[in-house]
């Protein structure tokens, strides 16, 4: 069993560019033929506890990033087939355990990866050439960003595995101040963020501490004043990053298997999904939604009401899906212990 403590959130969100993918009932009796391992000489000879842990298309380009369990983030530019490390240069590098990246919506050159078990924050504006810490923070899962900021001066971050950790940078992450202290006592881990602007955010709570013998609170909790007081606006418990679509709806799975949860107006408020899909789910071109189940892909073409199964099984149970739109390439990873082979699948789309 792999214990959440090193490993990254079920599925990351990643933003896709570009036109319409069509997406047909799929009858071949052997369609996991399609699924070809791409693993090859990724992250090197041993990797941390969790292995890869995260997966994200840079928007526009035909680059795919795998982030490697204290072996940094690698990138491919032909499907897979050979990877080179990101940052191999820099007198720091990035051996923390990747929870999620960011890109910047006007330039993904520019991103932003953190990661827990270590220095908390990084930050790239040459495409991955070189990265630079951001501040002292460490043990981060979560991160937020406010993007309405041309100078990207707000950041929001949780911390991995501790409640009311919440903690946010007026200054792009020189310095940071918690405000997780302004949530209710006896919350849950507060790990996950959504940043709108300079003063609205989200926070989740959800986990596995407990008051003695009373699991702590679940929850989302919203702030409209930079984080100075939150509201609770659902009992729900959501984690892992979540899917802001291009609609601007909110797709949140919440923790143990309780389904997704969504939202329409900066979540305000929430209401439950019914149907098979438990995790974070992807969008692709065209605004369908894509999630696995088991080792089974389900889409949605009328925003999360209904899922229908599409294609053939992929190889493994994944832990995560992203989708490149340049390279109309869909790929699946799955965490594990140790370095494994075929952690990594790549279907490359007709």
């Amino acid at each position: 069993m792999i214990h959440r403590k090193f490993i990254a959130a079920a599925v990351f969100t990643a933003s896709i560019l570009g036109g319409q993918i069509a997406l047909r009932a799929q009858t071949e009796t052997q369609p996991a033929t399609r699924w070809t391992s791409v693993a090859n000489d990724l992250g090197g000879d041993k990797w941390g506890f969790g292995g890869v842990t995260i997966m994200a298309a840079v928007p526009g380009s035909d680059t795919v990033i795998a982030g490697v369990s204290e072996c940094g983030l690698w990138a491919t530019r032909d499907g897979g087939k050979t990877w080179a490390k990101l940052g191999a240069k820099d007198a720091l590098a990035i051996a923390n355990h990747p929870y999620q990246i960011l890109f910047d919506p006007k330039n993904p050159r520019t991103f932003w990866e953190s990661g827990n078990t270590g220095p908390g924050i990084f930050r790239t504006d040459d495409g991955g050439e070189s990265f630079a810490r951001v501040g002292n923070i460490e043990n981060v899962d979560g991160l937020g960003i406010d993007f309405t900021d041309t100078q990207r001066q707000t950041l929001v971050a949780g911390l991995h595995e501790q409640e009311r950790s919440t903690q946010k940078s007026g200054d792009g992450g020189k310095t940071w101040q918690i405000i997780g202290d302004k949530l209710p006592a006896k919350t849950n881990i507060s790990n996950d963020v959504l940043v709108f602007d300079a003063k609205t955010y989200l926070v989740n709570a959800a986990g596995w501490k407990r008051d003695g013998a009373t699991v702590l609170a679940f929850g989302i909790y919203r702030t409209d004043d930079g984080g100075k007081s939150f509201s609770k606006v659902s009992d729900a418990g959501p984690n892992g990053p979540a899917l802001v679509a291009s609609d601007g709806a909110i797709y949140w799975q919440t923790l143990w298997n309780k389904g997704l949860i969504k939202s329409v107006d900066n979540g305000k408020t929430w209401q439950p999904l019914s149907g098979p899909v438990m995790v974070n789910p992807i969008e692709l071109p065209g605004g369908k939604l894509l999630a696995a189940v088991d080792s089974q892909l389900y889409v949605s073409s009328d925003a999360g009401k209904s899922w229908q199964p599409w294609g053939g099984p992929i190889p493994f149970k994944p832990s995560g899906l992203t989708f490149s739109a340049q390279t109309r390439s869909l790929f699946a990873w799955r965490s594990t212990e140790a370095k494994e082979d075929f952690v990594i699948a790549r279907w490359e789309l007709p």
